[in-house]
């Protein structure tokens, strides 16, 4: 498996943004909030997407940096596109990427 690239690409297909795991995550919703104003700013604008702002692709970036969100609510990593694309089904973590890890 080659690394999964942490793009706007991947983002947009990520659904951590939909799992039940961090819906009701105060944490999550504030960075959702950052991660609009920076897609409204221009191009230019110092305001990037970083990992430290993105709720989500855990699968590359590792464990969330919330620590509010719910592990124990049903993960939807195995219907998520990139989780597809990438095989994920054969790395470790099979899913749980927020609590677990990077896929490796």
């Amino acid at each position: 498996m080659s690394k999964i690239d942490f793009s706007m690409e991947n983002i947009n297909q990520c659904l951590c943004s939909k799992c039940a795991v961090q819906i009701e995550s105060q944490c999550v919703k504030d960075k959702q909030k950052i991660m609009l104003l920076i897609t409204q700013q221009d191009l230019d604008s110092p305001m990037r997407m970083d990992a430290e702002r993105v709720p989500g692709v855990y699968c590359t970036t590792g464990e969330a940096i919330c620590k509010d969100i719910d592990t124990k609510k049903v993960c939807k990593c195995n219907e998520c596109y990139i989780w597809k694309e990438y095989g994920l089904k054969d790395f470790s973590p099979g899913r749980y990427f927020c609590r677990d890890g990077e896929a490796i």
